[in-house]
């Protein structure tokens, strides 16, 4: 199978990585690139409870623990298959009692959709997953670009590295989050999934600061991607968004998490 999907007005490379889910690399929209590189980095698990039996639990915080979504965990191949207005990129994967499906979809409209189903059900009922994808948008290249963020009603310049949660507002297409090429004034739009309890972290490029790692590097450390914030100036220069979902298994399982991402400016 060729890794070259050249369809629906977007000609994007893909792999399947050992940690890192189906990893998009040099996608261009309409002949023109939006993003050097997204990948899945780590769903993490955080449990509720010790033991099966609730009485026997102390009542800790367990967790989290990394399921690596690659070549190991795959069930079956890489799926790749058109819709109406579309393209699909998708694998399946098992990690003892954990299933998931990833999906990459490619509209010809300009949405692009990174989301992971999630099956459930774990061990027992009372556990949160926590899916992270990492983006390196590059419109038109990696410099020149500003971040912002939809609140008080209005989009807002962020200026320095920083964790940025959603909040409930969002602007009138429903996007939250934005990174915009200042000299063409093209964007790409990120709005949460339904009911995703979601936030960015934007953090300047830095070679080292992408998996696969572990995502708690020692007792007591800060999880990534939060372990690589710090006081950085962002704009005109590479950035790398992390979106990261914190979804808690109840009875209507299966889940869809992830961003609806939308380029715009670029027709």
């Amino acid at each position: 199978m060729s890794n070259l999907i050249a369809e629906a007005h977007w000609r994007v490379h893909w792999r399947l990585t050992e940690s890192a889910g189906i990893m998009i690399y040099l996608a261009d929209y309409r002949g023109r690139r939006v993003l050097w590189e997204a990948s899945l980095p780590y769903v993490t698990v955080d449990h509720q409870r010790e033991t099966l039996e609730l009485r026997d639990d102390p009542g800790e915080v367990h967790g989290p623990w990394w399921v690596p979504l690659g070549t190991r965990t795959l069930q079956g191949p890489v799926r790749v298959q058109s819709f109406r207005g579309g393209i699909e990129l998708s694998a399946a994967f098992a990690a003892g009692p954990y299933h998931y499906t990833q999906l990459w979809r490619f509209h010809d409209d300009g949405r692009l959709s990174p989301w992971l189903t999630i099956y459930g059900p774990g061990v027992h009922d009372q556990h949160t997953y926590h899916p992270h994808w990492r983006f390196d948008f590059d419109l038109d290249g990696a410099r020149h670009d500003h971040i912002e963020r939809f609140e008080d009603a209005r989009w807002q310049r962020v200026e320095r590295e920083g964790w940025f949660p959603y909040s409930g507002e969002a602007d009138e297409h429903g996007n939250v989050w934005r990174q915009v090429d200042a000299r063409s004034g093209a964007a790409i739009n990120l709005r949460p999934h339904t009911w995703d309890d979601a936030e960015v972290f934007a953090i300047r490029y830095h070679d080292g600061e992408w998996a696969p790692y572990s995502p708690r590097s020692a007792a007591g450390e800060q999880t990534f991607p939060s372990a690589y914030v710090g006081d950085e100036p962002l704009d005109g220069d590479d950035v790398t968004l992390w979106y990261v979902a914190h979804v808690h298994f109840d009875q209507s399982f299966p889940y869809t998490a992830g961003p609806w991402i939308k380029v715009q400016g670029m027709d």
